[in-house]
């Protein structure tokens, strides 16, 4: 028999998640601004290093662009100005009473009038904002103001239990984190973080093993449109952090521009990419020319990683 829970509190939000397919950018932008930080989508994808993660199943399956240890993404969100806390189990034997200590520490929360995110708080595995609970359910605001409730037991929450949660604001040293934001950006890149499933190819190699997939036949369809889809997003929002950053770092300028450019190029890649897959038959009838779109996103990654390295160095 699982827990019992009575009562309810509902935080009125100013701010509903933005539409978009990455979950956890959405879904943190709004947490963010709830708490009064100024912030949108290309900031938090930059400055969480979630704009230059690529991460590709061997056989294209949807899982991709969240099959990692999120714990990469917490110093950067951090660095938007509040203290951030991801807490995470296993899925295993024990579910039943991770997801009512989950609960439990969600409702602490929202009684002290902090919303917070919970993973698989949503129609499928992806993060949902919480801003309340009714009995035993979560209270979970999506776009566009849509509200949903879903029982603390019923989480659609693939390999992990998880929540994250914000804690008090602080005055980040901005020109700190944004040269910390390019660094952490070439090591995403290049696949030398050390959190990602050994089973996925990370970093702009993955464009390559994407790329020799579609060439072999080895195409989850459902799960090839859904990283395009993705990874459209994540290399404008990626493009647009570096245009950003140009604005506020002129020595530097240059370098993120061509930056910004290769991120655009790469994107476009993956536009074209996604217009030759539009079927199964599709994409088997156009798989040379979508691996090679693809195969050319990889050498714009390694150029942008390049230009990265070379405005760190002039970024004051």
């Amino acid at each position: 028999m699982g827990a019992q829970f009575s009562g309810e509190k509902i935080i009125d939000l100013n701010f509903s998640p933005p539409d978009c397919l990455i979950s956890y950018l959405g879904a943190v932008t709004a947490l963010l601004r709830a708490r009064g930080i100024r912030c949108d989508l290309t900031d938090v994808a930059g400055r969480s290093g979630y704009a230059f993660i690529i991460n590709i199943h061997p056989e294209l399956l949807p899982t991709g662009p969240v099959a990692f240890d999120w714990e990469v993404l917490i110093e950067g969100t951090r660095a938007l100005g509040v203290e951030v806390e991801l807490v995470a189990v296993a899925r295993g034997d024990n579910d039943e009473a991770n997801f009512t200590e989950l609960f439990e520490r969600v409702r602490e929360e929202i009684e002290a009038g902090r919303p917070c995110i919970v993973w698989g708080a949503g129609e499928g595995p992806q993060f949902g904002l919480v801003n309340g609970y009714r009995q035993d359910r979560y209270v979970v605001t999506g776009a566009k103001g849509r509200r949903d409730e879903i029982s603390y037991d019923q989480l659609k929450a693939v390999w992990r239990i998880a929540g994250i949660f914000a804690g008090e604001r602080f005055e980040p040293e901005c020109r700190t984190e944004e040269r910390k934001a390019v660094v952490r950006a070439v090591r995403l890149l290049r696949g030398t973080v050390a959190c990602f499933d050994a089973e996925y190819f990370s970093g702009v190699r993955a464009f390559s093993a994407w790329g020799d997939a579609v060439a072999r036949g080895r195409t989850d369809y459902e799960g090839l449109i859904y990283n395009l889809l993705c990874y459209y997003e994540l290399q404008l929002l990626a493009a647009g952090f570096c245009v950003r950053l140009a604005k506020k770092h002129p020595q530097a300028a240059p370098y993120l521009k061509n930056a910004a450019r290769c991120f655009q190029n790469s994107f476009h890649n993956l536009e074209q990419a996604g217009k030759l897959a539009s079927s199964p038959a599709e994409v088997r009838q156009n798989s040379e020319p979508i691996a090679k779109l693809l195969r050319a996103c990889r050498e714009q990654n390694e150029q942008a990683a390049v230009e990265l390295e070379r405005a760190f160095g002039l970024m004051e």
